[in-house]
């Protein structure tokens, strides 16, 4: 009969490998039980921008569009209440809400705020970067801003009272689809 032909050490070596397996998979499991998406943490980076602060997450919570929201512990928020629709990508000459471009950031886009009152040739510098790496970036005046130029990204932030167009960018490849709703568009 066959089953009497198979040696004693395989039938221990089958169940004890099937066991750790298990045991494996079980673990592993239960230890990604715990989304990004439900962390009140930002994904994990393994190279940070020097100067981005990260924040703790407020809320996912959607609001009604056209009300505003309040809360936010980051000036510009990095998330929080926000509307349902995001705001188109690009560079925008007028402000947009704070709650529509959280949003943005909670599908993984990079939104830079910069003061109205900034020289031209800063908004054409920021122009310029959002037309190179126009994927998920959006590039709109904020009067409430308390630096010149802040890289936003869904629980992070990077100020500049002088720009620093390369560290701009380096936000923008580092952080950029990292909200906890990844999308293509």
């Amino acid at each position: 009969m066959i089953l009497q032909r198979i040696p004693l050490l395989v039938w221990f070596l089958i169940p004890t490998v099937v066991l750790v397996g298990v045991g494996v998979w079980f673990f592993t499991k239960s230890s990604s039980l715990v989304k990004p998406e439900d962390s009140n943490k930002a994904e994990a980076v393994s190279t940070p921008v020097e100067g981005t602060i990260d924040y703790e997450i407020v809320s996912r919570d959607h609001i009604a569009t056209g009300t505003s929201s309040s809360g936010y512990n980051s000036n510009p928020p990095s998330s929080g209440p926000h509307w349902q629709g995001p705001a188109k990508n690009g560079f925008y000459d007028s402000a947009l809400p704070d709650e529509q471009l959280i949003h943005n950031l909670e599908h993984g886009h990079i939104w830079i705020a910069y003061k109205p009152d900034v020289g031209d040739e800063t908004k054409s510098k920021l122009k310029e970067i959002a037309q190179k790496e126009d994927w998920k970036v959006v590039v709109a005046p904020r009067e409430a801003n308390d630096v010149k130029v802040a890289s936003v990204a869904w629980g992070r932030v990077l100020k500049m009272d002088e720009p620093d167009y390369q560290k701009i960018e380096d936000f923008i490849r580092t952080y950029r689809n990292r909200g906890p709703e990844k999308t293509s568009e």
